[in-house]
């Protein structure tokens, strides 16, 4: 009996530790979410259920860049989730390597969060 629960309990935490990923990415591509500026970038979320939602905000940091990127980020650090990764567009692939460029936010700047 002890044997069957332990296997259960393995079973059930095992499956949940594999699909609690959450990833944020931040793009120009006009295609995504219509954003009209040339200054707008647009933050994509997809959830671990593969839901995908795109957000329109300047990417300027002297207009609030950071202050809507740390609104997102704080939504999901919210929801138990823990940055595990972040990633920089390199300057060959037209990012600068960083989270800002030229006192804009850098496109093509991704975010991994999952549960500890």
């Amino acid at each position: 009996m002890k044997k069957l629960l332990f296997v259960i309990a393995f079973v059930f935490v095992g499956s949940q530790a594999f699909s609690q990923i959450y990833i944020m990415t931040i793009t120009e591509d006009d295609n995504i979410n219509q954003c009209s500026s040339s200054y707008e970038r647009t933050i994509s979320k997809i959830t671990p259920a593969g839901v995908e939602t795109h957000i329109c905000f300047d990417s300027r940091i002297s207009s609030g860049a950071l202050i809507t990127l740390n609104s997102e980020i704080n939504s999901i650090v919210n929801q138990g989730y823990k940055l595990i990764e972040t990633s920089y567009c390199l300057s060959g692939a037209g990012g600068g390597g960083g989270l800002q460029l030229s006192g804009q936010v850098n496109n093509g700047t991704t975010f991994i969060f999952a549960i500890p």
